[in-house]
């Protein structure tokens, strides 16, 4: 449960940065602030660097990256009031992303993805890219 919680909490954090973008300023940035577009390009160079993609890789993943943005952004707006139903579907935006990103990964690709995201949601070691420890660590915390 406080692996969701922090993983919600650092998503909400990341599209904080969108839910102050108004309708106009969408297309245009404001000094200091990135489109929607710039963050996912942004996003898929790293991703291209890090993980060796090919060209239509990064096509795809491109294109995975901004539509998962703007489906966060239209959420951000649409649920702004609404921090329930707004983690809900930020949830499901993210599990969509994670299955397609997989099916455009080699296998290798998507562990050397998955181990980096891990690290970055501040997944203990002990925990990462080890579904044994997943599943115990998920045991315990659904005791407490």
């Amino acid at each position: 449960m406080k692996k969701i919680a922090f993983t919600l909490l650092l998503t909400f954090a990341a599209a904080g940065t969108f839910a102050q973008t108004t309708a106009k300023s969408e297309k245009t940035a404001r000094v200091g602030e990135k489109t929607v577009e710039q963050r996912a390009q942004e996003v898929t160079a790293s991703m291209a660097k890090h993980l060796r993609l090919t060209p239509e890789q990064v096509k795809k993943v491109g294109a995975i990256n901004l539509s998962n943005m703007q489906h966060l952004q239209d959420a951000i707006t649409k649920y702004k009031k609404d921090s329930g139903k707004l983690a809900a579907q930020v949830d499901i935006i993210n599990q969509t992303r994670l299955s397609q990103i997989k099916d455009v990964l080699t296998p290798h690709q998507f562990d050397m993805y998955q181990q980096r995201r891990e690290e970055k949601l501040g997944v203990p070691k002990q925990m990462q890219s080890n579904p044994a420890a997943r599943q115990e660590g998920a045991a315990y915390q659904s005791e407490n």
